[in-house]
């Protein structure tokens, strides 16, 4: 597989949160045409200048919007006409949006860190930071750290509402993100530091889980790995999703037995190795979207 150049990217969002219906009001904007640095975008969107550019910093991380032009993933998801969600009311679609923003093979970002680069199950905002500084090679200039401050700040927001822990804020700040949704990270009671929820999530399906394994073996270009590997490696499904093996060994084993996907799963465990197999490639794992979208119909 052609190797993707990673980008650090720590800046974008002007602070803001995710907000819900942002992705859908992007992906349409663009349909129809337009682009976010039009004159007209903050009446056409119905917003200020910074959350123009924070609703096209989503729209991108996410891949709906992807070099000024609607990507594939963004038609696939938000059609109204055909897409697999079009108005974003399943929670699946939200954890497949997770999965796209923080394991985004381009773009990395405090929400990397957070999620496949920290390795704790409790922190603080400065853990994160420090998390980004080793993620970041030596040989690349680091930004200032109050800009990877404001990155971190902002992605710990999206996951974990602030107004849950901070009660006196300004009404304008208190807007829910929907990934919060997610409940993937709760507040300590000290209010300075954060916990993973670490485990089987009951809004997660196993098709989302295997669509991040196939995405996860094809950027390695493998059909099989150690169950340790896709738990603990960075930017894995286990690292990602906050899951524990029982939880992710599960979601395999669903697949395995389901008469669409049985021959393309499977899980081995021989001489104490576990071990995942996919044969599935990365081009096809639309076809676990497809099939879990469209569930029940005839």
């Amino acid at each position: 597989m052609k190797h993707i150049k990673k980008k650090y990217r720590f800046s974008g969002h002007q602070t803001f949160v995710l907000r819900f219906g942002w992705l859908e009001k992007g992906f349409a904007f663009i349909s129809a045409g337009k682009q976010f640095s039009d004159p007209n975008a903050i009446v056409d969107l119905g917003v200020g200048k910074n959350m123009v550019d924070s609703i096209r910093y989503w729209c991108e991380l996410a891949g709906i919007v992807q070099d000024g032009a609607v990507a594939e993933f963004g038609c696939r998801l938000l059609d109204e006409q055909d897409g697999w969600d079009p108005f974003l009311e399943d929670n699946a679609s939200w954890w497949l949006l997770h999965w796209r923003l923080v394991a985004n093979p381009v773009f990395q970002t405090a929400g990397t860190a957070l999620f496949s680069a920290l390795r704790k199950p409790e922190f603080s905002k400065h853990d994160v930071v420090e998390a980004v500084l080793r993620m970041i090679p030596p040989e690349k200039k680091a930004p200032a750290e109050n800009i990877i401050m404001r990155d971190v700040d902002c992605y710990i927001r999206s996951y974990c509402g602030i107004r849950r822990f901070e009660k006196k804020k300004v009404k304008e700040e208190s807007f829910d993100c929907p990934l919060q949704d997610l409940h993937l990270i709760q507040p300590m009671i000290d209010g300075g530091m954060f916990r993973f929820s670490i485990g089987r999530k009951a809004s997660l399906p196993p098709e989302i889980i295997g669509y991040a394994i196939c995405e996860y073996m094809g950027r390695r270009n493998k059909q099989s790995t150690t169950i340790q590997e896709l738990l603990y490696k960075q930017c894995s499904p286990g690292q990602v999703f906050m899951l524990d093996e029982n939880a992710l060994v599960e979601a395999v084993q669903e697949l395995q037995e389901d008469r669409r996907w049985g021959t393309m799963f499977n899980f081995t465990e021989s001489a104490g190795i576990a071990q995942v197999h996919c044969s599935l490639v990365p081009e096809e794992a639309d076809q676990l979207l497809d099939s879990y979208y469209h569930r029940g119909e005839i």
